[in-house]
């Protein structure tokens, strides 16, 4: 359970901090990439809680 919730928030603190990088450079190409890059992490985040859920 500690996992879930040390996790949550190091993702919530990541993407929090590169959307707000996202936000203030206004660029379309790294809007795009950071929002691959967000989706990949909450992904992640999902597979290894289920993976560590199963256990």
């Amino acid at each position: 359970m500690t996992n879930i919730i040390t996790g949550l928030f190091a993702l919530a603190v990541f993407l929090s901090f590169v959307i707000g990088l996202a936000v203030s450079i206004n660029s379309a190409p790294f809007i795009i990439i950071v929002s691959i890059i967000g989706l990949l992490a909450v992904y992640d985040f999902y597979e290894s809680v289920r993976d560590a859920r199963k256990d």
